[in-house]
């Protein structure tokens, strides 16, 4: 026995700790702690990208996250671009707010909201406040904004987005969630929900001015699976910038009667939504994004050669779909088709959640997604399951699926919510929360943030900064062949 287990047992003898607490943590490949703290649904600036910016956020930088604690502190934590390390590692360098709602209230916490506002790429948060001076119930929820003034944080709700009094009803909302393309002109813009029933979803400029507008598909769309398409609209939209939008809703009947949830898309200035997946199986986690390695893909014919939308999601828990765009419909949506299955590269733990696309260029680009495996569906809604996590490529012609770290590994440990930040000296990281499941050996134990070195190689080159999320870099937009060029 040596000598910290002897004294883990001696201690455990007089009361001090519990002869059943959780054990030391074995480092299981090469996960590194990042924080201690319990930051939960962590989101990461568009430093994530690859690309440091100290000057940006009045000097704040774009090498930040945010998270929300328990006491209802929006907070915004600083993280080294070259190393990863968090910087410090409690990640209370700003706080935009004080009457936030923590993350698991309603199943998503705040988000990120770029755009370029003269001349300079401008971070706000989007998220679910509460009235000042109020308990943190649905009665005084509504979905808000903080933007800095002149290095300062100011928080407010969105215009119509919250109406004084404890309705909980459609004077109230929740869950922003807000576009993230680097170039859109002067504002980002958000969708979010209202507590009615049935549920109504609105657009809007994430901005102190403007009205809310009503979608066609709040009654059924999941209320939470609603993400932009980065940079995306149709050449006649009158207003320019990222336009579109998918989301997650239950598809009418099939021919046998099933009704499966399915991907749809809609374009804020038309009003149109498409259905775009039609296979028999619940879809989930919606990503739509222009992928550079398959520009002029025998995939595609039919799109010449425009960089094409694909579309990410998981099918029935147990495979991550790819589809690539193969036309365009009447009312402007595209048209996907199913490309490429990815299942786990795990066989003990075939179920998939939590998809994460990047781009990491070395220099030519790709586009990976960090996830999570384990060998139930449903391992992330409890605490007794463990889970690993895992990396892939979109591109079936030069496929890459690897298992980062296994869930069957002692300690019995839960990998959740895995975010992606590309590291200037490391190449793409993956954050995650790491817990040690409940068993009757062991106590539920939040260990804080963890992440893992995934091996994809340190940016390089010009086209760096390109992102499914934020959009393409401008030299890869000009189809630079160094980028696209295996």
């Amino acid at each position: 026995m040596n000598r910290i287990i002897t004294q883990l047992v001696a201690l455990a003898s007089l009361g001090l700790i519990s002869a059943f607490a959780a054990p030391l943590h074995a480092q299981q490949s090469n996960e590194m702690q990042a924080s201690s703290n319990v930051i939960g649904d962590i989101e990461f600036d568009w430093g994530r990208d690859g690309v440091p910016c100290a000057s940006c956020n009045f000097g704040e930088s774009n090498d930040r996250f945010n998270w929300t604690d328990r006491l209802n502190n929006l907070w915004v934590g600083h993280i080294d671009p070259v190393t990863g390390v968090f910087t410090p590692p409690e990640g209370e360098n700003e706080q935009p707010d004080i009457y936030a709602f923590f993350w698991s209230a309603w199943g998503n916490g705040p988000e990120w909201a770029f755009s370029t506002v003269n001349g300079q790429i401008q971070s706000d948060l989007v998220y679910s406040r509460f009235k000042p001076g109020e308990k943190a119930v649905a009665g005084w929820s509504g979905a808000a904004w903080a933007t800095m003034v002149n290095g300062v944080w100011v928080p407010n709700f969105l215009p119509g987005a919250f109406v004084s009094g404890e309705s909980g009803g459609a004077g109230n909302s929740a869950l922003p969630e807000a576009s993230q393309c680097l170039t859109d002109p002067n504002v980002a813009y958000n969708v979010y929900q209202n507590l009615a029933t049935p549920q109504q979803m609105f657009t809007d400029a994430v901005s102190g001015t403007g009205e809310p507008t009503e979608t066609p598909f709040g009654a059924y769309a999941n209320g939470i699976g609603e993400r932009f398409v980065p940079c995306a609209h149709d050449a006649n939209s009158p207003v320019g910038g990222t336009r579109w939008l998918t989301f997650q809703g239950n598809a009418p009947p099939n021919a046998k009667g099933n009704v499966y949830q399915q991907v749809f898309w809609y374009d804020l200035d038309t009003g149109h939504v498409q259905q775009l997946t039609t296979e028999p199986s619940g879809k989930q986690r919606g990503l739509m994004f222009l992928a550079p390695e398959l520009l002029n893909s025998p995939l595609n014919p039919n799109m010449g050669t425009a960089f094409p939308y694909v579309l990410l999601a998981v099918s029935a828990n147990e495979a991550v779909y790819i589809y690539i765009q193969s036309g365009t419909n009447a009312n402007g949506s595209p048209i996907m088709t199913l490309i490429n299955t990815i299942s786990s590269p795990e066989a003990e733990e075939p179920y998939i959640f939590d998809p994460k696309p990047f781009i990491n260029c070395t220099p030519i680009c790709q586009t990976y997604f960090a996830y999570s495996v384990s060998k139930t569906s449903s391992s992330q809604n409890g605490i007794t399951i463990p889970n690993g996590l895992a990396v892939a490529n979109i591109n079936p012609a030069a496929p890459i699926n690897k298992l980062l770290v296994s869930g069957q590994q002692l300690p019995a440990q839960q990998r959740l919510d895995p975010k992606f930040f590309i590291t200037t000296q490391n190449g793409p990281q993956v954050y995650y929360n790491l817990i040690n499941v409940e068993t009757k050996k062991q106590k539920y134990l939040n260990l804080g943030t963890w992440y893992i070195n995934m091996e994809l190689g340190a940016p390089t080159g010009d086209c760096v900064g390109s992102s499914p999320l934020e959009g393409l870099n401008t030299n890869l937009l000009a189809f630079d062949p160094m980028c696209i060029t295996p």
